[in-house]
């Protein structure tokens, strides 16, 4: 066939594709979201839902439609009122499976909120994971503006799932209480994109059906996500006003201004209404207020409050609705947090003073704390310069807090180090680039810096950071309390670099840095690792094997995935290396096949290494509780 042949075939289905993709993207369905009717409850029962149209769920993330499937179809529905988003989707699939982490690994879906003021993609967004695990209700908040797993509570997040496995029906109701949507608020906005993106699994085998085709809807590459814009319809309230605010930030700095936006829905016209607004902050507070006159229907106005000398701290913001005879009738509460530049420059100076400091330089141990001081004036700044408006402050404050602590111990000569006892956060500068690199330390409470002290160095997972990992180490396979050992978790320098490169490097830079801080007892040092740490704890054990006693491998990988230059584990164990080494696995685990843990055991089988292997049946990717078993292991070893 020629060439000229060749290319016009190739040209003619890349114009099919492009067609089918448009007309996919042209289904139609009502892109507008009605505020609710009557009072909507969380009970899996959609009799409240009977008047809300449904949306079909039928895209893949390529952009094409889906073909009529006797296997699985889903629709959703949505609505809102003041103070709650609502959602429910119905499924009907020919198998119901509840794996861990259904929403990636189904069955289960992510439900994604894309701020829309720039299109249907934006990097500001909420992503929520929501599934049921085994006989569990599970809810995650999987992404906020590309930050995997922030630590956030759901307490008030609202979710009713019903499955009857006799006609494969599955029925998912939710309600978001609109403050952990911040900023979106339907009477202000009026405008957001939605995506929700289904998980099907059946016999290992995964499907995902979209609202609106997103390929990057879980990946680490982009920050940008998709949805489909709605347009959010109030209805006029029949009996008492409806009210919603929204501040422009949730950080500042003291001399910026700060912006209110409020909206108050009404049943009917009135005047001589009032916003009275009360700013307090552990110095003092301060107050104002506005003649407000309603129109019948929905009200927007703002607010301002002027920025100033303010001192940095954490402010809270009342605002109230009063009628015309002063009564109060709606309030809300917000926080922010704010940061006086003044203080922030006084603080690099002086640590800019303890570096040049040679008297106190000299001392190994406070020399070396300074990292741990510096990279919280780094979080701040950088913070302030680059986070989205509405980024969560919860970290900005703690940053404030334990920066004035650790400034006041090197003000009296002591180290900027935490007290024993409790999980903390410090950081060493990397002697590849000059970097901070951050870690996480659990010291147990009764440390005594003449005692050497064994150490557990743990390797987190991807796509998110080790102070989560740190919290479960400490607690479920030390056990706080229970054992008297260390524990170190390096932040992998790329998220889901697989300890390859400078990120395996920057592990054992961690390690050295501890032991000028610490008095560790380097014949008993314990490497561990779950899922892609566990490939880093295969790895950096099999070339560093003088440095570890013993290596815990929980459901880990033996080679990196496709696009990642990194050895197979196989080829690193040839040869015997004198290690104490534990395994578990999952027997379901769809993340990391357990025939990745079987290999490694008929490997070290044929070396003749001192192994045990747990296999967990009817388990999936970290899904079983085996601290029991490690802590008796892990005891034996270190005695």
């Amino acid at each position: 066939m020629k060439t000229k042949h060749i290319k016009l075939i190739i040209y003619i289905g890349l114009f099919l594709y492009i067609q089918g993709t448009l007309l996919s993207l042209q289904m139609p369905f009502d892109k507008k979201i009605y505020q609710a009717e009557k009072a909507i409850i969380i009970d899996g029962d959609l009799s409240e839902w009977e008047t809300v149209p449904q949306i079909p769920i039928v895209y893949r993330p390529s952009g094409q439609t889906i073909e009529r499937d006797q296997n699985i179809s889903l629709s959703a529905r949505f609505s809102f009122d003041s103070e709650n988003f609502y959602a429910a989707v119905q499924v009907k699939d020919d198998t119901l499976e509840f794996n861990n982490r259904g929403w990636r690994y189904g069955d289960g879906f992510l439900l994604t909120f894309v701020d829309s003021s720039q299109g249907n993609q934006s990097e500001k967004f909420y992503s929520f994971g929501i599934s049921r695990e085994k006989d569990r209700n599970r809810v995650v908040l999987v992404n906020k503006d590309g930050e995997y797993f922030p630590r956030v509570r759901l307490d008030d997040f609202k979710l009713a799932i019903k499955a009857d496995q006799t006609t494969n029906t599955i029925i998912y109701e939710i309600g978001i209480p609109l403050d952990y949507l911040y900023p979106l608020k339907p009477f202000i906005h009026q405008m957001w994109a939605l995506n929700l993106i289904y998980a099907d699994s059946d016999n290992s085998e995964r499907k995902i059906l979209q609202l609106y085709p997103d390929q990057d809807y879980d990946t680490e590459t982009s920050n940008l996500r998709k949805g489909a814009v709605f347009e959010f319809i109030p209805r006029i309230p029949t009996n008492k006003t409806e009210f919603q605010c929204l501040l422009d930030a949730t950080h500042y700095y003291n001399d910026v201004q700060r912006e209110i936006t409020y909206a108050v829905n009404s049943p009917d016209k009135t005047s001589g209404w009032k916003l009275k607004y009360i700013q307090s902050h552990a110095l003092g507070k301060k107050s104002d207020e506005k003649k407000i006159d309603l129109q019948k229907g929905l009200n927007i106005s703002k607010l301002f409050i002027p920025g100033g000398e303010d001192p940095s701290g954490l402010y809270y913001l009342s605002l109230g609705i009063l009628d015309d005879k002063n009564k109060l009738v709606h309030t809300k509460d917000k926080q922010y947090f704010l940061l006086n530049r003044e203080e922030i420059n006084n603080f690099r100076s002086k640590i800019n003073n303890f570096k040049e400091d040679e008297q106190l330089t000299k001392e190994t141990v406070l020399r070396e704390s300074l990292p741990t001081l510096e990279i919280r004036l780094k979080w701040m700044t950088d913070y302030m310069e680059q986070a989205q408006p509405y980024a969560f402050i919860q970290e900005l404050y703690s940053w404030y807090q334990n920066f004035k602590f650790l400034l006041k111990n090197i003000e009296e000569g002591k180290p900027a180090l935490f007290p024993p006892g409790r999980i903390g956060r410090l950081a060493h500068r990397s002697k590849i680039d000059g970097t901070l690199q951050p870690y996480s330390v659990y010291v147990p409470e009764f440390y005594d810096d003449k005692k050497p002290l064994p150490l557990v160095l743990t390797l987190h997972g991807s796509g998110v950071d080790e102070q989560e990992t740190i919290m479960n180490t400490a607690q479920k396979i030390v056990g706080e309390g229970r054992m008297n050992v260390f524990v170190l978790a390096p932040k992998a320098r790329g998220l889901s670099d697989w300890y390859l490169g400078d990120s395996g490097k920057d592990v054992l830079e961690c390690l050295r840095h501890f032991k000028k801080l610490y008095n560790i007892d380097e014949e008993k040092v314990i490497l561990d690792g779950f899922s892609m740490g566990g490939y880093g704890a295969w790895r950096l054990a099999a070339l560093n094997p003088e440095l570890f006693r013993a290596v815990i491998i929980r459901s880990g990988a033996i080679k990196p995935p496709l696009g990642l230059k990194g050895e197979n584990i196989l080829n690193l164990y040839t040869s015997k290396k004198d290690l104490n080494i534990l395994i578990i696995h999952g027997v379901n685990d769809q993340a990391v096949s357990v025939e990745d843990a079987r290999k490694m055991v008929t490997r070290l089988d044929e070396l003749g290494e001192d192994y045990k292997y747990i296999e967990v049946e009817d388990a999936g990717h970290g899904d079983y509780d085996k601290s029991n078993e490690i802590f008796r292991w892990l005891r034996n070893i270190i005695q």
